[in-house]
């Protein structure tokens, strides 16, 4: 536009300035080294004029050529980018359908001219590990991380994940405890962390993953109490097997206040620890729970203790069943005066028990009772009440 008003100008001068300085041409002379030019100023300025429409030509002429060039590359590059495109959805599409071997062909073809080729490279790690092609998985993702530096965490857990899954449990735990130095609570390493620490029996370490997946909402507590008391399990077998008894103690001991005393915890515990025969230990633990809360759970556990001497225990529940009276704190303290070879107070304590909620349990001690006193009658009548109720 400019240049068009620069033409404009110059010609609009001519033809103002033209008519004045008719007859009086003038002279122009330009000299450059050993040559001259001799000219009239009119026809001097024409050809000023006329060079500079041949430099707007040129020019004009210039762009044209490159322009094409531009708009050829482009539709090179777009034509590639297209190709890609396709070869990465049917590749996607073959993983899906399990069909690796198409898949791996197909993604590996659009990872050319791919701005997302970090993706194509980490599925066909994939498919290249489910043909059992190791070395080409590792070569996948070497590329990956050479196609985009800054995905340590995309590739870190691709190769995590597939390692987990082959069974190289060893591998995979390295690998999240690596992630973690960099990606702690991370979102998706949560989630391979929780699978990991399953595999290896990282129970610690996996009870504080699970508290993190919950506060970030990742699992819901159905799961994660289902899944904290796996790992309670396992952290006591392991315990058990490898310090016995006085090691459940101790870690026991270091658990918080609130954890110590939940049946679903103290239960577990005090059931190896009476698979280990330390009765005594159990009942010491026991006896915390139910001072806290006389949870059905605990005073089922107390049943399984073989004790020389009942009588403490027994005076316990005793206190407790005048302050609290419950068909569970009864039915415990029959079981437990037949244990201490007290028939009578065991009976005294059933029958009470089966006035507030009989059971089949409960009936088959006292049929068991009526036997050992020759009343078969009132044995058979237990049995078929405890029938009934089991049916």
């Amino acid at each position: 536009m400019i240049r068009l008003a620069i033409i404009i100008a110059i010609l609009a001068a001519g033809l103002i300035i033209g008519p004045n300085i008719a007859g009086q041409q003038g002279y122009m002379l330009l000299a450059v080294g050993s040559y001259t030019i001799e000219t009239t100023a009119t026809v001097f300025l024409v050809a000023l004029v006329l060079f500079y429409v041949l430099l707007l030509f040129i020019e004009w002429l210039l762009g044209r050529i490159f322009g094409i060039g531009h708009k050829t590359r482009t539709w090179f590059v777009g034509r590639r980018r297209r190709k890609a495109v396709k070869y990465t959805q049917s590749g996607m599409q073959a993983l899906v359908a399990e069909d690796y071997a198409i898949a791996e062909k197909m993604l590996l073809k659009g990872a050319k001219g791919n701005d997302l080729a970090l993706l194509n490279y980490l599925n066909a790690a994939t498919a290249a590990q489910a043909l059992g092609h190791d070395a080409k998985r590792d070569d996948y993702l070497r590329l990956a991380q050479e196609q985009n530096p800054n995905a340590g965490l995309a590739v870190g857990l691709t190769q995590t994940r597939l390692q987990y899954e082959e069974g190289k449990f060893d591998l995979a735990l390295h690998g999240v405890q690596q992630l973690n130095k960099e990606y702690d609570s991370h979102p998706a390493l949560l989630k391979l962390q929780k699978d990991v620490y399953l595999a290896t029996g990282q129970w610690p370490e996996l009870m504080t993953t699970l508290d993190a997946l919950v506060s970030q909402k990742l699992i819901d507590k159905a799961e994660y109490q289902a899944l904290q008391q796996q790992a309670y399990a396992g952290w006591f077998d392991s315990v058990a097997n490898s310090e016995g008894s006085a090691g459940l103690v101790t870690l026991w001991q270091g658990l918080s206040r609130k954890e110590k005393y939940q049946a679903d915890i103290l239960v577990p515990l005090c059931e190896r620890l009476i698979a280990l025969k330390a009765h005594q230990e159990a009942l010491h633990l026991l006896l915390e729970g139910i001072n806290k809360d006389s949870n059905p759970r605990l005073l089922a556990c107390l049943t399984q203790l073989q004790l020389s001497d009942y009588h403490p225990l027994l005076t316990n529940l005793e206190k407790k069943a005048k302050k609290q009276s419950s068909a569970q704190l009864h039915s415990t303290l029959g079981q437990l005066y037949l244990k201490d070879n007290k028939p009578e107070l065991a009976e005294q304590h059933l029958q009470q028990a089966i006035a507030l909620q009989p059971t089949s349990a409960d009936y088959i001690l006292l049929a068991g009772l009526a036997e050992q006193r020759k009343e078969v009658s009132k044995a058979n009548d237990y049995y078929r009440q405890s029938l009934a109720l089991a049916s």
